[in-house]
């Protein structure tokens, strides 16, 4: 997995019960179109026992750093159980500031379960409603929550004693249909819809990067991949920025090109290569589409890491994730980026076919999104539950550490 700067946080205990959920996530979208976090869906895990709900909560954010590669996210995090209740195990949770939990609308009919929730907010657990019908929703019930969350596609305006979060728009227009109306951010960003910009323009940087990539996998030499850096001085600048950081041990600063180059190795700077485009994109009106490739891409490294595949393939299946929304991010079709790229034929043919070897855990990571057949195609990759969920969590909380370093 590729090493991020450590960040320090209290770490919230060990992974359980991660084989008791099925997970499904979306990024958490401001107004001004940068991800601000991320919810995770829970569902019941089909024949799995049912652990306390804290119990189950607290396993789930003990993921995010099961094996110290990782931190605990600084970002929004949203925790949606869909089919597990309230129960009296809540009173025991401490969870960190920045994780909210998202109660079902239906729990506000019971008088223990409210009183329970009560307390629970009285400890500091920060709470989110999720409505079917705002309208049914009395007043002074509201107070108890930061968040409601609510269908993008319901219309109205937005509860005047919580913010309102808009989940699954169906188009951008939708999506910014809502934050105009008043929300304070959307949960599921419709990445089908791609910025609107002129066919066929590509951004310099993206271009520049492409180019890279092209000379690193030619074995083009150290001396012509500095050169290249240099007629780009973002890219420059971040390269130096990210050789300098923590992630790399060693003894001096990285005062060079080509030192940074040499320290990073042709093996990974692929792999950083696709992370400088991304670094370089953060001025687009792609973001939501830019942290969901991120996101992709490593959770389709630790998904292989799991399976026990071999570590060249582990960057491959990265380059994948996180490729695997160029076309919306650029506005060029998959063809058009690949023509000229000689990316090895796995790559390829699991960005444009949706085929090969890489293709399964394309697939699985597509299903961790929308919640799809992540069992059918974890067992044809041979990976249990509990694997998924750790690779599917550290992969938020390197996605979340990145936005953090930028």
């Amino acid at each position: 997995m590729l090493e991020l700067p450590h960040q320090r946080r209290d770490h919230p205990g060990e992974p359980t019960h991660l084989d008791a959920v099925t997970p499904a996530w979306s990024a958490i979208v401001a107004r001004d179109a940068r991800p601000i976090g991320f919810r995770l869906a829970l569902r019941r895990a089909q024949g799995a026992e049912s652990p306390p709900l804290a119990a189950l909560l607290a396993g789930v954010l003990a993921g995010f750093t099961v094996d110290g590669s990782t931190s605990f996210p600084h970002g929004l995090v949203l925790l949606a159980p869909l089919d597990i209740g309230v129960d009296a195990s809540l009173a025991s949770l401490r969870p960190p500031r920045n994780v909210l939990l998202e109660v079902a609308q239906a729990e506000l009919h019971d008088a223990e379960r409210m009183r329970l929730l009560f307390d629970v907010q009285r400890h500091g657990v920060r709470l989110a409603l999720r409505v079917e019908d705002r309208a049914a929703v009395a007043r002074d019930k509201l107070p108890l929550f930061q968040y409601v969350v609510a269908d993008a596609a319901t219309h109205g305006p937005p509860p005047k004693d919580a913010a309102l979060l808009a989940v699954a728009p169906a188009t951008r227009a939708q999506a910014e249909g809502a934050l105009k109306a008043g929300a304070h951010a959307v949960v599921g960003w419709p990445l089908a819809d791609a910025p609107a910009r002129p066919a066929g323009a590509l951004q310099p940087t993206h271009k520049a990067v492409l180019e890279l990539i092209r000379l690193v996998q030619s074995d083009a030499d150290v001396g012509e991949l500095e050169q290249a850096f240099r007629a780009e001085p973002v890219l420059a600048y971040l390269l130096l920025t990210l050789a300098n950081s923590p992630a790399f041990i060693r003894a001096t600063p990285v005062a060079s090109l080509g030192q940074a180059i040499t320290l990073l190795g042709y093996k990974r700077l692929v792999k950083w290569l696709v992370l400088l485009m991304v670094i370089a994109s953060k001025e687009s009106k792609a973001l939501p589409q830019v942290y969901t490739a991120v996101a992709r891409g490593f959770c389709m490294e630790n998904l292989a890491a799991a399976a026990g595949a071999k570590h060249a393939v582990r960057d491959e299946c990265f380059v994948v994730g996180a490729f695997s929304l160029l076309d919306r991010i650029t506005g060029r079709s998959m063809g058009q980026l690949f023509d000229e790229l000689p990316l090895p034929a796995a790559v390829r043919d699991a960005l444009c076919e949706r085929a090969g070897p890489y293709a399964a855990y394309l697939e699985l990571a597509l299903a961790l999104e929308d919640g799809g057949a992540v069992r059918e195609h974890a067992a044809a990759l041979g990976l249990s539950l509990a694997q998924i969920n750790a690779a599917l969590l550290q992969a938020l909380a390197a996605t979340d550490a990145l936005q953090t370093i930028v």
